[in-house]
């Protein structure tokens, strides 16, 4: 019998799966409350499952693909795993403490493939597209290392490009928002994008109470191809989708603007971008950069931050600077899986 992974499965096929082995449907739900709920990662630990049944889950039935190979901490709080794939290829994962909650950093492919230069995630490009329950799993590892109640927001912006492995994404999200499960609320998700067009309108089709977010980086077309070697989109057409997904959604876009000393921080340049935000309702997320070493990037002094988000400011755009996150364990997205030795990333 081959094994079907558990963390695979939405609810309803979890159901499916246990009735084609010739189980009651609700032996299902017992799994799926074991597995979410108390986060048992072995079929034996399931007290009210048929000892019988238990050894034939054993057999046919992986709980989970992944494990936590590695967790460095910052002083801020901040924490980034490693997370080891069952074919030997790692991802990463960060806990970022926000007071009593926190939120989750999640990464949907090994790689990149959009490859923005400052970034060490796709320094070395794509590799695979992550399956549902791996995406999953980096979620149900950080509710085993804290606590479920601790998790209070999810954001897909760690390595990869999200809506390029669209598919297996929203069936990681449906997991993740079930209520008999995890039970984190479609809402407290963000999904980021560099400005996959097919992807924002899939979004816009299932109407998904999920939130949008886009990393532009650049207020000119020409500016973005240089910081993003594998730019999706021209921004008047990534303006178009986005204008169709509020008109679908009704939900305000959120622009990632990461700060570049020298490059893409003058008062013009935010002028620029304050004339892109005022396109549709949204508001504008200025980054400070986490370098990475090896890259030819600096973060803008702190004055420098201030006065960009001053202009946006004064041209009325709602604003938000965040700080940066876990710098002394390399918290920014690639950095920790590519300081690991090349041996354990085969």
């Amino acid at each position: 019998m081959s094994h079907t992974y558990a963390t695979d499965l939405t609810r309803s096929a979890l159901e499916a799966w246990i009735e084609a082995q010739g189980w009651p449907a609700y032996r299902a739900r017992q799994v799926w409350q074991w597995l979410y709920q108390h986060g048992v990662a072995d079929t034996e630990a399931m007290t009210n499952v048929p000892k019988a049944m238990r050894a034939q889950l054993a057999e046919a039935l992986h709980l989970v693909s992944s494990r936590v190979a590695d967790v460095h901490t910052s002083r801020d709080g901040t924490e980034k795993a490693v997370i080891e794939l069952d074919d030997g290829e790692t991802v990463e994962s960060v806990w970022i403490p926000m007071g009593s909650h926190a939120t989750v950093c999640v990464s949907t492919q090994v790689g990149c493939p959009v490859q923005c230069v400052f970034c060490a995630s796709g320094a070395d490009g794509l590799v695979r597209n992550l399956r549902a329950g791996e995406i999953v799993e980096q979620v149900w590892h950080w509710c085993r290392l804290h606590a479920r109640d601790a998790v209070n927001n999810l954001v897909f912006m760690g390595m990869g490009e999200p809506m390029l492995n669209m598919a297996h994404l929203l069936t990681a999200a449906e997991i993740l928002n079930d209520d008999h499960g995890l039970n984190i609320g479609a809402r407290r998700m963000t999904i980021s994008t560099a400005g996959v067009v097919k992807g924002i309108d899939k979004l816009a089709q299932v109407r998904s109470q999920i939130q949008l977010a886009v990393s532009l980086h650049a207020p000119t077309d020409s500016l973005r191809r240089q910081l993003i070697m594998h730019c999706p989109s021209r921004i008047g057409e990534l303006l178009a989708a986005l204008k169709r997904y509020f008109d679908a959604t009704h939900r305000r876009v959120t622009f990632e603007y990461v700060l570049l000393k020298g490059i893409n921080d003058s008062p013009d340049q935010a002028r620029r971008l304050a004339s892109i935000a005022h396109e549709l309702p949204s508001k504008v997320n200025v980054i400070a950069y986490n370098p990475v070493p090896g890259l030819p990037y600096a973060a803008p002094e702190d004055d420098a931050v201030t006065k960009f988000a001053d202009v946006l400011y004064a041209e009325h755009v709602a604003v938000a600077v965040r700080r940066k996150k876990g710098d002394d364990i390399s918290a920014a997205c690639g950095q920790l899986r590519r300081s690991r030795p090349p041996a354990s990333r085969i």
